[in-house]
């Protein structure tokens, strides 16, 4: 897997100065998207999935020196460890990026990724791997759109986008969502907040990693599980 830290410093700005760009037919919030464009955004989505793991998969060998190849092969082995590999390299290299714009969750919604919005390129790829490492481990979940109306109703960020997808089990009537992109940008929008979690090391218990958690509780299926019983 490798150690991120045998690749410190301002390593991450001049790689993304070079990063291809995540070019979404549609940016906005989800009230700002037909349902058209949503569905054209999906589709983009699945035809580029490949391509943009292959650019986060090379940004991290040479950033952080990370093969996410183990996880996504096998996910249940691997996965735990991919996760706490880039934690830890989010941790001593995320502060060089730019900071965030204000505020924050338009900065990031109507990004167009690209240029000075690059980073946003990169969290999005970097939500691909996470949330392809939990679909290949368990086949309950595929990448679909948010399209419950009371979210879309309310503003949340989820609404008409691109999450993790598993069909409703027993009394429930709704499927199951992972917003894997929000919580992968949700740490670099809120860094102090991150760090105060981690302590000033940057390291801290799996527990206050939100991408451990995301995987392990995805790979066991744990929110369908409960509906099961």
């Amino acid at each position: 897997m490798g150690t991120p830290g045998d690749k410190s410093g301002a390593v991450l700005p001049p790689l993304l100065a070079h990063y291809p760009p995540y070019e979404a037919p549609h940016a906005g919030h989800g009230r700002q998207l037909s349902l058209a464009q949503a569905r054209e955004n999906l589709a983009y989505f699945e035809s580029v999935k490949d391509h943009r793991l292959a650019c986060i998969a090379a940004l991290l060998r040479s950033a952080a020196n990370i093969d996410p190849e183990p996880a996504l092969h096998s996910p249940r082995e691997h996965g735990a460890a991919l996760t706490d590999a880039l934690d830890r390299w989010a941790a001593a290299q995320w502060p060089t990026l730019p900071a965030p714009q204000l505020p924050r969750l338009s900065a990031w919604l109507e990004s167009s990724r690209r240029g000075p919005d690059i980073v946003y390129s990169m969290l999005l790829d970097l939500a691909i791997l996470l949330g392809e490492v939990v679909r290949t481990g368990n086949a309950d979940w595929s990448w679909g759109l948010d399209l419950d109306t009371s979210r879309l109703q309310a503003g949340l960020e989820t609404a008409r986008r691109t999450v993790l997808s598993a069909d409703p089990v027993g009394a429930a009537t709704q499927p199951f969502l992972i917003d894997v992109e929000s919580i992968v940008v949700g740490r670099y929008l809120m860094p102090a907040q991150s760090s105060w979690m981690r302590g000033a090391d940057g390291g801290g218990p799996r527990s206050l990693n939100p991408w451990h958690r995301l995987v392990d509780e995805g790979l066991a299926g744990q929110a369908m599980a409960a509906w099961r019983r």
